[in-house]
């Protein structure tokens, strides 16, 4: 795919080329062929109709519209769903629709990568012919004309992440209900924008970011640094103030918005719910004992829920990971088949010391 045009002032949308209008090749043939060179001929009568068939006529006409009212300065709001049916064909529309989920309410990232394979079998085609179909519509999509319409939209995708600190993630985004994406799911909506310009969004572990990967990457190193020198959760907020300048994310208030969503969704790391962060293999522990301090005795099973409740929904462990904490701490005992306490003088709900 090519790199995507420059976005024009309304003066160079007048006088940019004619393939900045993001039109297919064959009406492009057909409109220099009547000496159309830039994108103000655009304002000119639409060529004959037996030029055209009724299909590129109906495009041609939507996009000379649009293009006549940016050249003005005064282009039309669209939402996703009103952008892409501007600038695409319905079957080239039809391929971004299924390829990015657009259409599904679903939170997980991962059902919005639709393999080519995939969309190929839901249009009917192979799956190269998917990868040429989606070829197309963003060879469309990437020019200047379209990209100055879709302004608005990365925009208002950087107002949502700003709004939380400069990072989402899937789950928070599906909840999100924006006017700029026409109906269209949010997840879908961001990891099609985040592929038409690489770079604008950033995608990091199953989050969105508005920060550089560079910057996500030297702040994931930083965490992990941190989290390993240290002798036991630590509260983020004295992770966040202790993170070197070149993994501090710029014109935000915290970083701790940063850190969390990287806590959530690496595998080997623990986000409590009071603001702490740990290791795993590490860790756990001091968070079990701590439940037993507050409980006395309890069964696995009620250790588990326990755990689960006190910590993030992505940090969540089953009972295999709870039991081998338990039988690796020295400071905790088994008293019965499947249940467990501390020793008695620990038994309070008072601040464990090692």
């Amino acid at each position: 795919m090519t790199a995507p045009s420059p976005v024009p002032g309304a003066d160079g949308l007048r006088h940019g080329a004619l393939q900045a209008s993001g039109l297919p090749a064959r009406i492009l043939a057909v409109l220099r062929a009547s000496g159309w060179t830039t994108l103000g001929d655009l304002r000119h009568p639409l060529p004959p109709a037996d030029k055209l068939d009724a299909d590129d006529r109906a495009l041609l006409s939507r996009v000379a519209a649009y293009a006549c009212a940016a050249g003005e300065g005064r282009p039309p709001p669209l939402d996703l769903r009103e952008w892409l049916a501007l600038f695409l064909p319905p079957r080239l529309a039809d391929v971004v629709h299924l390829h990015y989920g657009l259409r599904e309410p679903a939170a997980a990232l991962s059902l919005h990568e639709a393999r080519l394979r995939d969309t190929g079998f839901r249009l009917g085609v192979t799956r190269e012919r998917a990868r040429q179909l989606l070829a197309l519509a963003f060879e469309s999509l990437r020019q200047a004309l379209p990209l100055q319409a879709a302004e608005p939209l990365y925009r208002a995708a950087l107002g949502a992440l700003r709004s939380a600190g400069g990072v989402l993630d899937s789950t928070a985004l599906a909840r999100r209900d924006d006017p700029e994406w026409g109906g269209s799911s949010p997840v879908g909506a961001f990891l099609l924008l985040a592929h038409l310009v690489p770079g604008r969004l950033t995608i990091y572990r199953e989050f969105f970011s508005e920060f550089s990967a560079t910057l996500v990457e030297r702040a994931e190193k930083a965490l992990h640094d941190r989290l390993a020198a240290a002798k036991g959760l630590l509260p983020l907020s004295e992770i966040a103030a202790g993170l070197p300048k070149s993994a501090r994310p710029p014109g935000v208030p915290s970083a701790e918005p940063l850190l969390l969503a990287l806590l959530r969704h690496l595998p080997d790391t623990l986000a409590t719910r009071d603001g702490r962060a740990g290791l795993a293999a590490r860790d756990g522990a001091e968070l079990l004992r701590e439940i037993l301090a507050a409980t006395g005795e309890a069964p696995l099973r009620a250790l588990v829920d326990a755990f689960n409740e006190r910590v993030h929904p992505e940090c969540r462990r089953g009972s295999g990971y709870v039991r081998d904490v338990l039988q690796r701490d020295s400071r905790i005992r088994k008293t019965a088949p499947g249940r467990y306490a501390l020793p008695g003088g620990l038994q309070a709900d008072l601040p464990l010391r090692p």
